[in-house]
């Protein structure tokens, strides 16, 4: 419960930094990556194999960055990564495939309204947030 308490915090502070600044504090996702391995070492509720493979997708997306040239932020691969570190590689899969499918409705609602452009960026952590939640109101247990 304290560790979805503290994800669910931080990636609200994300997203309010991601709205308004379209980048996130790296040292607050430093902190928080901290107290979620400290809390798997006081209540060892998943692997270190599940927190390390739990990375992976963000790993993935920071390659992305780096090959896109930063048409996808690399604060969103740092933040997938923290992520794994709390839900494990399987959790992180169901985050991220929720979080890219809220967007992408939200973006076409933008381009319906002609309120958006095509190649406009858009934060992606408010997404997350979101997603993170609907998964914590389905009862997914984290």
């Amino acid at each position: 419960m304290i560790q979805t308490c503290i994800l669910l915090g931080t990636l609200g502070v994300h997203s309010l930094e991601d709205i308004r600044e379209k980048k996130i504090t790296v040292n607050i996702t430093l902190f928080s990556g901290i107290i979620g391995i400290l809390m798997h070492l006081l209540f060892q509720n998943q692997s270190i194999y599940e927190m390390l493979t739990g990375t992976l997708p963000g790993a993935g997306i920071l390659l992305l960055s780096c090959v896109t040239n930063g048409k996808i932020g690399m604060g969103d691969g740092i933040v997938f990564m923290l992520t794994g570190l709390y839900l494990g590689l399987g959790k992180n899969i169901l985050l991220m495939c929720i979080a890219f499918l809220l967007a992408g409705v939200f973006g076409i609602f933008l381009l319906i309204q002609k309120e958006g452009r095509a190649n406009e960026k858009m934060p992606l952590v408010p997404f997350l947030f979101l997603g993170y939640g609907l998964m914590i109101l389905s009862g997914v247990r984290i």
